[in-house]
């Protein structure tokens, strides 16, 4: 089946065609190297307490908050609207509709400075919103953010496993892994390996070393054989030849929208993006296929039946090299990419059971996130069994 490889992405053709931020008062768009946010996007310090404010309550303190990020935005007496999207299960997000306009709002969950680096997160979304990448940033509080509001459906689980779609979002991603030919990784430091500099590496440490200081975590964790089965996991997954991409790093479906018109797909939620193996990238949306966030009885569990067989693997692999034939990379064939993503599924495991787990001590968001760690944990542990 062919496959839509033109080098103009199609977040770039959507992006060229509108105006300049309308929600900025500087609408200077001329971004240089990022090093922080942006000069020209709004900043305040305000917060939004979502644990105590709720419907109207709530209405009115975002009002207050886009009449100081937006003067003239809200006139007086004038409501707003607002929807929550059920299926994030870091943040708490809202499109908020202010008269013909929409933006999309974003409240960090609780507990989110333990999981998430926030400096690196707007530091790549400038990046990317330079390069047209992503929904562009127009303004940040004191936890939270507001950003473009793009016309678009979510990606549902069972989207993500159609052959057609799949063919159509493995360019996206190769895209974002490209970006490394633009801003190369550093180098690592004398006597470290390749994996320090990785997004993994530092936040599997960050996250193990948060939950060695919590005294609740239950028996079935076992923290110091966990902290002897990382270490393990670490020398396995050094040994592999995977290159270090700028990787997505949470490519399930809730993340991936349509847009409307075009039906072209977008990348969206950069919070676990950075470098990584590419390998760890790639399996990580296959494991995704796995999970239905918005089920009521399952949203937990990793559904086995429905991780990729072989061949559609190779469906997505296929549409991910023809891509890097107008990115003037041709070194790579399928085989090598199966191989990669089949030794990383032992660090995207782990991974997430210590997001799940740090989740679970600290989120005010309605989730058994216990639940979900233990099912990772167990196919971490399950893995690097296999591999002694």
């Amino acid at each position: 089946m062919a496959v839509d490889t033109e080098a103009t992405t199609p977040l770039q053709r959507m992006v060229s065609t509108t105006q300049s931020n309308p929600y900025s008062h500087n609408n200077n768009n001329n971004i240089k190297e990022p090093i922080g946010i942006p000069l020209d996007i709004p900043t305040c310090s305000t917060e939004i307490d979502l644990i105590t404010l709720k419907g109207e309550a709530l209405e009115h303190a975002v009002i207050k908050l886009l009449r100081i990020l937006f003067p003239g935005l809200v006139s007086p007496h004038q409501k707003i609207h607002m929807e929550r999207v059920t299926i994030a299960l870091t943040n708490a997000i809202y499109f908020v509709t202010i008269g013909k306009q929409k933006l999309l709002l974003r409240v960090y969950g609780l507990g989110c400075e333990d999981l998430i680096d926030r400096k690196n997160e707007l530091q790549w979304l400038a990046r990317l919103s330079k390069l047209k990448l992503c929904p562009r940033l127009l303004a940040i509080f004191g936890n939270g953010r507001f950003e473009e509001y793009l016309p678009s459906t979510t990606l549902l689980p069972h989207d993500i496993r159609n052959p057609l779609i799949s063919q159509q979002l493995a360019p996206r991603i190769r895209e974002l892994h490209s970006i490394v030919d633009i801003y190369p990784p550093p180098l690592p430091a004398s006597g470290e390996d390749k994996l320090s500099i990785t997004v993994w590496q530092q936040n599997v440490d960050r996250w193990y070393h948060t939950l060695q200081s919590i005294d609740n975590i239950p028996e079935r964790v076992n923290m110091e054989k966990l902290g002897h089965e990382i270490d393990l996991a670490k020398s396995m997954l050094s040994k592999s030849n995977s290159p270090i991409v700028f990787g997505h790093g949470d490519t399930q479906y809730g993340n991936i929208l349509r847009l409307t018109g075009t039906n072209d797909l977008v990348l969206v939620d950069f919070e676990y993006s950075g470098y990584n193996p590419r390998g760890l990238d790639l399996v990580n949306h296959f494991c995704e296929w796995m999970y239905d966030y918005q089920s009521e009885t399952l949203s937990d569990q990793m559904q086995w039946e429905f991780f990729p067989s072989v061949e559609k693997r190779r469906n997505f692999l296929s549409a991910y090299i023809d891509t890097a034939k107008y990115l003037n990379e041709e070194n790579i064939n399928v085989d090598m990419l199966l191989q990669e993503s089949s030794d990383w599924i032992l660090g995207n495991h782990i991974y997430w059971a210590l997001w799940g787990m740090v989740q679970a001590t600290r989120s005010n968001i309605d989730y058994d996130y216990w639940a979900y760690s233990f099912y990772r944990l167990d196919a971490f542990r399950k893995e690097l069994e296999s591999r002694k």
